[in-house]
């Protein structure tokens, strides 16, 4: 069963360039509004929710607070960190996938299966408090709930079937999708991020597929915009929101890279660095991107400067990275692999390239978010395997 969930979440990992990154093309700074990218609990924006994460709430890519460290320094020592043990939240689950926070709660969408076209669906969405307790369902009936996020009001939830709008407190999510024309895809690459323009709440999703689509978060009735659309074979992952800026990675066409759209779409989606070709997840930092590519033994983890410049390799050789994030100058990420304690990883300071693993044991990809001075992540194992922890 391992060898068989490890199959498929490689799937959906484009293979790497064999040419190096090279200098990008405009201009990628920009920014960081307090490091956040999404909508918020407490009205702030962040990455993929808000400000606990992002002022009360966030989605699967990170806090909305800037870490301590400067983002420079990698890991600092050169020496091996020592293994840390993991808090384990929530054990015992089937194939747990994502996460969100916000103010008081952590959010985690539990597949059980991650095989296409069922014809039940045994998916739910947990809930367990962040100072530790017994884990609830808020809701239940998905198909293959993947990318999530939460504002003050609702959780957003990317299924097989659509985007679904979940109110935190009574588990109501209506019979329809609130967006239908965005399904999730079983092999990642997706991502939902809420923003904050003009007074009211966006979700941004990255298909994993040709578009990058805004959904109003509040309408009674659907409401989308087609922020990029690429031709038959593009794939749109990694969506971060900085601001109004949304930026995302574009594979599989003639103009792969980093993008950055409006979130009004006052102007069109731009590719502002080239040198991307198989991006396959992204992060904002105040001074850079952190973005994974590639796969199959030739995956990397990049740093790319948001002032401009060229992408620095900070590991490769990888199976299939993915959720770069940074806590206190170190870069961590999840890598593909089953039943190891490499599923979980940081970047050592030196020598170039080398990385070390956490110290828990588990499966890759899952989630991977920075929750104030600690990292939670997920085990996605299938059975009862599978498990939320923090560290350290």
């Amino acid at each position: 069963m391992r060898l068989a969930l490890l199959s498929v979440l490689l799937l959906g990992v484009a293979c790497s360039s064999d040419k190096p990154p090279v200098q990008g093309e405009p201009d990628a700074s920009g920014p960081v509004d307090s490091g956040s990218d999404a909508g918020s609990d407490a009205g702030s924006d962040d990455d993929g929710g808000a400000g606990a994460d992002d002022g009360g709430s966030t989605g699967d890519g990170g806090t909305g607070t800037p870490d301590a460290g400067s983002g420079e320094e990698d890991a600092g020592s050169c020496e091996p960190p020592a293994a840390v043990r993991e808090s384990l939240l929530v054990p015992g689950l089937n194939n747990p996938r994502r996460l969100a926070v916000d103010a008081t709660d952590i959010y985690i969408a539990e597949s059980h299966s991650l095989r296409p076209n069922q014809t039940e669906g045994n998916g739910q969405i947990l809930r367990v408090p962040r100072s530790g307790g017994d884990a609830v369902t808020v809701a239940k009936g998905f198909f293959v709930p993947n990318a999530i996020a939460v504002n003050a009001q609702f959780l957003f939830v990317l299924d097989e079937t659509g985007l679904w709008r979940v109110d935190k407190a009574t588990g109501a999510r209506g019979t329809v999708p609130i967006e239908a024309s965005v399904p999730d895809v079983i092999s990642s690459g997706t991502d939902v991020r809420i923003g904050r323009l003009a007074g009211r709440d966006y979700v941004v999703v990255a298909t994993g597929a040709r578009r990058l689509v805004r959904v109003d978060a509040t309408g009674s009735a659907s409401s989308s915009l087609v922020l990029y659309e690429g031709p038959a074979g593009t794939q749109v992952r990694g969506a971060r929101i900085d601001g109004t800026d949304v930026w995302f990675l574009v594979t599989g066409n003639t103009e792969p890279g980093l993008y950055r759209v409006p979130l009004d779409l006052e102007t069109p989606a731009a590719r502002v660095n080239a040198s991307i070709t198989s991006g396959t997840s992204l992060e904002l930092t105040p001074t850079r991107f952190l973005i994974t590519e590639g796969g199959g033994g030739t995956g990397r983890v990049l740093a790319l400067p948001r002032a401009g410049g060229e992408a620095r390799v900070l590991a490769d050789g990888l199976q299939g990275p993915l959720f770069p994030v940074e806590l206190h100058g170190a870069v961590y990420f999840k890598e593909s692999v089953a039943d190891d304690a490499g599923f979980l990883r940081r970047v050592r300071g030196c020598p170039a390239n080398t990385t070390d693993s956490v110290g828990p044991v588990g499966t890759g990809p899952g989630g991977l978010i920075v929750d104030g001075d600690t990292l939670l992540f997920t085990s996605q194992e299938s059975g009862t395997g599978g498990a939320v922890g923090r560290v350290p």
